[in-house]
């Protein structure tokens, strides 16, 4: 089972929950535990993205340390 499955799967228990007749209680549990489980598919996507992206960098920091957004295109001429 792929992370994008696990990730619809996982909206599609939430989208249907409140339908499912649980008490109040139980409701509040699982939306916690399906928020959590949610933003962690989440991390573990974007580490997974970063890191296909750039296999030989650690972090992005420094992608950017060459421009300048303060300077204009006339600036050097």
């Amino acid at each position: 089972m792929t992370l994008d499955t696990l990730v619809m799967l996982a909206g599609a228990f939430v989208a249907t929950l409140p339908f499912l007749g649980f008490p109040n209680s139980w409701d509040k549990a699982l939306f916690l535990l399906a928020g959590i489980f949610v933003i962690s598919l989440g991390i573990i996507v974007r580490r997974r993205e970063a890191h296909s992206a750039n296999p030989g960098q650690k972090n992005n920091e420094g992608a950017f340390a060459d421009t300048n957004p303060f300077s204009t295109p006339h600036e050097n001429a």
